[in-house]
């Protein structure tokens, strides 16, 4: 028997294993690793954890007539430790509900369901510590364990027999929690650096705007939308006057100074579907989907007068003046093809006529209208 029961809870933590490797995959799959999960994330991931709980029925020992052990209260330890309170106590009530339905209502079964309940309200209590995962896993591992105990205790009526096997069942899942607590932590320390390389590999490093990569992938995208729905879609082109004579004059930590304070900026300018990028040096863009060439003057126009209307502070205290040329295209009204690269072509060749004629104001060069780059 002791074989067999061994064999079962072996399966357990085979299946809870795959579990969590599954839920890491989807975690980075579904961009939730740096960022705190929705209600609806944590309520679906409460949902989840509660079928794993029923799978984890499925390969139980059978003790007694009506009464089994398997690792089912591993599911709400990981959902205390590493989600919170409402996918512990969704997973809670999902293994209550499902113990009673699938095994009929009786005593046993009824005792059973609440003891899980009580788990997860014990897992949620623990889960607000100050603790490490590891302890909230290991102090919610013993606590369920207790309470397995004395369910198993109640039902069987039998100290001797109960010592028989629940050392085992204890070593086990003490063993299994520990385990998967490291494969977790291997998981979500991989889905990290992946985010990490993602984000780098997307984000200019000094101002935290989309990098030129990243703006060229946008670009693309939104100028195809914008041909398929038949809508406008403007770029500003906009590069700091004398940005070189920043640099000699103050130095190049004032520089990168100004470079942040002008992204930050530009970000409090734009809608939340513009999309700002640095596209090198002292050069950003504006994106702005769904914006004609009327309303995206006077989006340059904004831009313009928030960097010339407030002062820039240096690393040293001292506070200077900035200015900015921007230049303006837009598809379909100044340029008929949708074709990203012309539309850059154009923005960037009415920021020179803005900078040729004077600096410091925004530019349409309208005599560019539906030629191509020659």
């Amino acid at each position: 028997m002791i074989i067999n029961m061994i064999s079962s809870l072996f399966a357990n933590f085979c299946i809870l294993s795959t579990f969590v490797f599954l839920s890491g995959m989807l975690s980075k799959k579904l961009g939730l690793t740096n960022k705190p999960p929705s209600t609806l994330t944590r309520i679906n991931a409460g949902l989840l954890f509660g079928v794993f709980g029923i799978v984890l029925m499925n390969y139980s020992f059978l003790v007694s007539p009506d009464i089994y052990i398997n690792l089912r209260h591993l599911t709400l330890v990981i959902a205390a430790a590493y989600i919170g309170w409402l996918p512990t106590l969704i997973c809670a009530a999902v293994l209550a509900v499902s113990r009673i339905l699938i095994y009929g209502i009786s005593l046993n079964t009824l005792a059973t369901a609440l003891t899980l309940l009580l788990g997860g309200i014990f897992c949620i209590w623990i889960s607000t510590f100050p603790w490490s995962r590891l302890r909230k896993m290991t102090v919610g591992n013993l606590v369920c364990m207790v309470l397995t105990f004395v369910i198993l205790l109640f039902n069987m009526g039998d100290l001797n027999s109960l010592l028989e096997i629940y050392p085992y069942q204890l070593f086990i899942s003490l063993a299994a929690g520990h385990v998967v607590y490291y494969l977790a932590e291997s998981i979500q320390h991989s889905n990290e650096l992946f985010t990490l390389l993602e984000v780098r590999a997307t984000t200019d490093y000094l101002t935290g705007l989309h990098n030129l990569q990243q703006f060229h992938r946008h670009l693309d995208s939104e100028i195809n939308w914008a041909e398929r729905h038949h809508e406008s879609l403007s770029l500003l082109a906009i590069d700091i006057d004398h940005f070189k004579v920043i640099n000699d004059t103050y130095g190049h930590p004032a520089g990168d100074e100004v470079l942040r304070q002008l992204a930050r900026r530009l970000k409090n300018c734009s809608q939340s579907h513009d999309i700002v990028s640095r596209n090198g040096g002292e050069e950003f863009t504006v994106l702005l989907p769904h914006c004609p060439l009327t309303q995206a003057e006077r989006a340059g126009e904004r831009v313009r007068q928030a960097v010339e209307n407030e002062l820039f502070l240096l690393p040293t205290g001292q506070t200077i003046p900035i200015t900015v040329s921007i230049g303006v295209a837009c598809y379909p009204d100044t340029v008929a093809e949708a074709d990203g690269k012309l539309l850059t072509h154009w923005a960037d060749q009415a920021l020179y006529q803005a900078k040729n004629t004077g600096r410091n104001k925004v530019s349409v060069n309208r005599s560019f209208l539906y030629n191509d780059i020659s």
